[in-house]
This record gives C-alpha cells, structure tokens and sequence, in this order.
C-alpha cells in the first residue's frame, strides 16, 4: 500500500496569480486551504478548495463549477451563502450553494472504478425546486498561482487538456465556451450568455498556456450529473464509479477496525471520525503514523515502520521518525520490531544534534525517554544510559496546539493548512492525540483514566474501546447514577506487563485499582447546574473489537 501513495505537490504560499497574465479573470479563492480526496489505495490525488474548485495533483488547471439560477449566475468562489463539509466523516467533500428555493449541491470524491483505475469523481445535484444551468470550467488557474493550458478539446461527453482526457460526463454539454488568453476569461462567455452550440469535435490552443473552456449542461430539479477525472490517461465511464454513499460506507468500514471512540461532544466526536478518514488517506509521515497508531490502527503503519533501517535512519524527519518508531512500539507491545529498531534508534538519536527543523528536534526530544526504555528492553543498557543523559540535558516539548485553538481553526471538512500545504494531515494527528489526552494519561506506574473533564461531559456518558497504550489495549465507558459516576474497565495488558494501576482523577482522586478488568461506583461529583442527571439507562459492555465477530 506505501508504495502506491503519491506525495502531493506542495503548492506555492497562497497569492493572487500574476494580474499581468489574468487581468480581469473571475479568481479562485486565496485561502489557503483545501480538502484532501483519493483513494485508501492511492492516496490523496486532489484538493478541493472551500468554494469546490478541484485541483488534482500536480495539475496546471483546475475544474470549477458555476450555477445559473432563475435569478442570476452563482460563482461559488465570490458567494457568501457557501457551505461545506464531508458526508459521514469520509473525504467526500459536499459544497452546498444557496440559490433561489433550494441549494446547488456539490461532491467531490475518489474512487475505483470497476476496471481498478483510480478517478475522482465530481457529482452536482439539483436541490432546488426550478431547473438550472451549470458550468463546468476548466481554466489554468489554481488557488494559488497561473498554471498552463496549451489546449482544450471536448469530443462529446469527454474533454481533454494538451491532448489526454481529463473528464468525462455521463452526458454530452449542451452548450460550449473555448477561449484563449486573448480572448479573455471564459466566465465573462458565459455569463453574458454567449456560450455556443455543441456540435462536432471542438479545440481551442493558446501557445500562451491560457486556454481555458465551460461545459454547459442543463440540470431538472433533482437531478443529478456525475462527471469522472481520470488520474492515469484511461477515460473511465461515470457509470463504472460507486457513488457517494458507497465511497463513505467503505471509509467507514476501514476506520472501524481501529479503536471506538464514544464523546458526548459532538464535534470532538465528529472530528474525531473525520481525522481518522483523513490520516487513512495522507502520506505515511511520521505525523501521521503517530495518529494512525493512536487510533489503534497499527496494520495502516507497520508496513512503514518496517523498512529497511538505513532507509529509515536517512528520513527527512529524524525527530518525527524517531517519535513514531518508539511510539510504536510501545502502544502495540510488538516484539518483532524492536531488534531492527535499536539499530534505527541510535543514528535518529545522534540526528537530532544537526536537525534544522526546531519543531522535528521537539518532537525527537520528546521521544528520548520512550527510546531508553526501548533500549533497556532490548539489553542495550549503556546506549539507554547515555539516552537518558542526553534527555536530562535536553529542555523541549513536542509541538503542538492546544485543543480549544484546533477546534476555532478547523475548517468543516476538519482540515487544517500547514508546511505540508493546504490540507496537513498533521493537523488532524494532533487533534486525536488532544482528544486522547481527555480520555487517558500514561503513566510509569499505569493509566490515568480521565485525567481532566471538560465540564460539560460531567452527567454524561463517554466511552473507549480498544484504545492502544504503552501498558496494553484500554475499555471503559462510564455512565452516572445521579451525580455519582459508574465506571466500567477492561485493561488487555502486553506481555511483560504485570501490574497496571489504573486511577481516574478526573471523576474520583480517590480510587484506584490494580484489577484488569471490572466495574466500580465512584464517589460523589459537583455537577453543573445544566448538566444531566441521568441514571444508568444504558447497559455497556466493554467488548473489545478483537473479540468480536466479523
């Protein structure tokens, strides 16, 4: 699976594209930020941006989309009534648009098609009560800079950018606009009502790089046009694709053989799912193989992890790398890997003196004291020693942000910007790794469950199940009995571990307890004056997802 992820590019820092070249062009946003699509097998392959221009990777051109309505045209880039965010969690990126009596609906999503090629695919949806006209436009123009179109040919239901096809319709348009540079921006075409017939073949060429062109189509109320881009040069039939709902099941399905995760928060809970969609998705960077591991998605970094240990020790990110491994190691207990990874401990380690990057030295700082417990395991014990020393001398932190600070900046498709670019998956690792941080504490001597409550959770319910620690697989859920809590656990311990002390001082400094499994009724909490007093209404079974039945 590593071998068949594609890095996207890294975009420029988002500006205006030169005035000179498009003076006068209706403009994508400058945001700086964007949505991740692709597929579990091939990656993320395009970004959809807040207004639903798609940008696939490594592209010089974009494909935007416009609606006319009974009132006027709608360009989703300079409206203000635009919404958007996934459909259940998954990377399909749904742009809704306000228009007279209803929305225009947007989708965006990678797939696979039946033949095994990869495609995103672009669904728009009439959800108004009037038909209405929509524009599909392919321009030489991305978020952040001019790109280069050297010609447009459409061919019926297909379109093709400097000679390989690059959509193809379920349909054929109904009216065409083909421009060059000297002939201005496309959108001035059509929304002066100047598109034309479609007849034959039709081609514009620009040796500029300027060509640009709109396919028109007309939509009934309700109705639905799916249009497919293909990644690989092979025209790809919209018919061959699942649709969008199929695309979220299977996000679902994989995301669910990791650890559950129960929030009485709603939009933890939902940043939670959508992160976890997105990290399956992203590179396997160190960042996110952190996330992934938390999640308790170890098969998703293993393969990784696994390499061969000069590959490993010749990262870019010796810090973030040295991070991942120890941590690793110690949430799954795995054996296997540690002997290649001492030998891959001790060149990160000495790295760390020459890393550039003061966020990844944090980070591989941070790990020090994680690879002298590795290395103690593994007999090493004057590597562990100076280890040890080298963390004692060290002052610093992993970077991070603090959980209030991600949730005002997330986007509603749960994205964040950042060096990687306009989606960084590393935003979303840290987000679980905040949301964890409420559920548990690690501990030399055990588990601290709930080591601090937000207030508004006191009254309510919140679970965990199968959530990886470095003493071994943690459930629990806790329910209330007026204002006291109920408190049910389950401790999976790795081998070695003997002894865990689990305590909860968020709910109960009080107690604790040495027993793996079990159920105890904690002493009496001061709850808000708003907050539930619910019974215990709702049996839990701790059941990890291991023991279930597929």
């Amino acid at each position: 699976m590593g071998a068949m992820r594609l890095r996207l590019r890294r975009p420029a820092r988002p500006t205006r594209p030169d005035p000179a070249r498009v003076a006068g062009w209706r403009l994508p946003r400058a945001s700086g930020r964007a949505t991740a699509v692709g597929t579990l097998a091939g990656g993320a392959r395009a970004h959809v941006d807040p207004a639903g221009l798609v940008t696939l990777a490594g592209a010089g051109w974009s494909l935007d989309w416009w609606i006319g309505a009974e009132d006027r045209w709608h360009l989703p880039a300079e409206e203000v009534a635009v919404r958007q965010r996934l459909q259940s969690g998954a990377p399909v990126v749904e742009t809704r648009v306000r228009i007279p009596s209803g929305d225009a609906v947007h989708r965006v999503y990678g797939a696979r098609s039946a033949s095994g090629a990869d495609v995103v695919v672009v669904e728009v949806v009439n959800e108004s009560k009037v038909p209405f006209a929509l524009a599909l436009a392919l321009r030489p123009l991305t978020p952040g800079a001019v790109g280069r179109i050297e010609q447009i040919g459409v061919d019926g239901r297909v379109a093709s950018v400097d000679g390989g096809p690059v959509l193809v319709a379920a349909r054929a348009p109904g009216r065409l606009a083909l421009g060059t540079g000297a002939d201005g921006d496309t959108a001035d075409v059509v929304l002066g009502g100047d598109a034309g017939e479609v007849g034959g073949g039709a081609t514009v060429a620009c040796p500029e790089g300027l060509a640009s062109g709109a396919l028109l189509f007309p939509l009934a109320h309700t109705a639905t046009l799916r249009v497919v881009l293909p990644l690989d040069g092979a025209v790809v039939e919209p018919a061959e694709v699942p649709g969008a709902d199929d695309v979220a099941s299977g996000w679902s399905r994989q995301a669910g053989q990791g650890a559950r995760i129960e929030l009485p928060d709603r939009r933890l809970r939902d940043g939670v799912a959508a992160s976890t969609r997105h990290l399956l998705l992203a590179e396997r960077r160190p960042a996110v193989l952190v996330g992934l591991d938390l999640l308790g998605l170890h098969g998703e970094t293993r393969p990784a992890l696994a390499a061969d240990p000069a590959e490993l020790a010749a990262t870019a990110e010796p810090g973030g790398l040295l991070h991942a491994l120890v941590r690793h190691l110690e949430l799954t207990g795995e054996t296997d890997l540690a002997p290649a990874a001492v030998d891959v401990v001790g060149p990160l380690v000495a790295r760390l003196a020459d890393d550039l990057d003061e966020a990844d030295r944090s980070l591989g700082v941070a790990a020090l004291p994680a690879a002298g417990r590795l290395l103690d395991a593994a007999g090493e014990r004057r590597a562990a020693d100076d280890v040890r020393a080298l963390a004692a001398r060290e002052v610093g932190t992993a970077s991070g942000a603090d959980l209030r600070t991600l949730l005002d900046d997330a986007s509603g498709t749960w994205s964040w910007p950042g060096p990687a670019g306009p989606h960084d998956p590393a935003g979303n690792a840290r987000f679980v790794a905040l949301v964890r941080d409420l559920l548990v504490e690690e501990t030399d001597a055990g588990l601290d469950l709930a080591p601090e409550v937000p207030d508004p959770w006191l009254g309510q319910g919140w679970e965990a199940h199968d959530l990886p620690t470095r003493h071994g697989a943690l459930s629990y859920a806790v329910r209330w009995h007026g204002d006291r809590p109920a408190l049910l656990w389950q401790i999976d311990r790795h081998p070695g571990v003997d002894r865990v002390v689990l305590r909860a001082p968020g709910l109960d400094p009080t107690w604790s307890t040495e027993a793996p499994e079990g159920e105890a009724l904690l002493g009496p909490v001061a709850l808000p004056e708003q907050a539930p007093r619910r019974g215990i209404t709702m049996p839990v079974t701790i059941e990890p997802l291991r023991r279930r039945e597929p």
